[in-house]
């Protein structure tokens, strides 16, 4: 198994990286071999050079960045990871998504890891360009950390304890939660099926009254209800007796995900979108406002991994 983590120098390196480590302790690999490449994308050198130099000073503080990068990560897996083989990369690209997802490929990767954005709220997912990009691309499963996620502090016990898959009633979404049920039964982890909603805004004039949004959120309630217990039925030989269901609904998508427990190392599997390319990875805009407002990691899984 090879975890791929792009650790940003400007960005959350120790989040990636603890998910990584916590990836690499709850996927299965029947070889026994766990690889953690740590890759770090800086940009080339100007085609031009400065008669100043700026272009060289440049340069230079890019590649202190780097360096800065690396010994950073180095601190973090430091006694956490003695069971793994980690390599350190050093990209040159002017696309840190496009040299990640090529090295991800080349590695025949099982994930890419990135941490979110430090420009957002801890303890959500905050996806930056690099994230958007790959979320729309992704050649392999692309997992993305909350801000300043940190996994147990424990060296052993570091893998997810549960999965929750999101299922919004599409065929699509059931073959994500297939895909899980299959993973959870191999990893000895509970599986959770979520349903995520967002209560309409009011509208205006209320000719109509003021309760036909809550009546709106009531149907969908019940209408996604019946769809899980379809699921349930279909997937009856699939899934473990242990396999709980939860409908949640707000009045915003940041209310929704905190209306349900999350555990702690939690992973939200989510599955893409029909309307991308089979063998990446690509979001619709109802999974993309999940993946924004989630406050565990999220697993996007591509179409043909399904």
């Amino acid at each position: 198994m090879t975890i791929v983590v792009g650790a940003n120098p400007f960005g959350d390196i120790r989040g990636a990286i603890d998910l990584g480590i916590t990836l690499a302790r709850t996927l299965p690999e029947a070889t026994g071999a766990y690889v953690l490449v740590i890759a770090t994308v800086i940009p080339p050198g100007w085609t031009v050079p400065s008669m100043a130099r700026v272009d060289g000073e440049m340069q230079e503080w890019v590649q202190a960045r780097g360096d800065e990068a690396e010994a950073e990560a180095l601190d973090v897996i430091a006694g956490r990871a003695d069971d793994l083989t980690v390599e350190f990369v050093r990209l040159t690209d002017r696309s840190t998504p496009r040299a990640l997802a090529a090295l991800a490929e080349q590695r025949d990767a099982t994930a890419l890891v990135l941490g979110s954005s430090p420009d957002g709220p801890e303890g959500r997912v905050v996806v930056g360009s690099t994230a958007d990009h790959l979320l729309h691309s992704a050649p392999v499963p692309l997992a993305i950390a909350p801000r300043a996620y940190r996994c147990a502090p424990s060296t052993t016990d570091v893998a997810a304890h549960r999965l929750t898959c999101s299922f919004s009633g599409s065929d699509v979404a059931a073959s994500a939660v297939r895909w899980a049920a299959r993973l959870t039964r191999e990893i000895d982890v509970q599986l959770r099926i979520a349903s995520f909603g967002v209560r309409s805004a009011p509208m205006y004039p209320p000719e109509i009254g003021t309760d036909i949004e809550s009546e709106v959120t009531a149907q969908w309630r019940e209408q996604m209800a019946q769809a899980q217990s379809a699921l349930a039925l279909t997937l009856a030989d699939e899934l473990d007796p242990d396999t709980t269901f939860v409908v949640a609904s707000g009045s915003s998508w940041s209310e929704t995900l905190s209306s349900v427990d999350w555990t702690p190392n939690e992973l939200l599997v989510l599955g893409s979108s029909s309307a991308g390319t089979l063998r990446r990875v690509f979001l619709g805009t109802h999974a993309t406002k999940i993946v924004r407002h989630s406050p565990v990691p999220v697993l996007v899984v591509p179409r043909d991994e399904l």
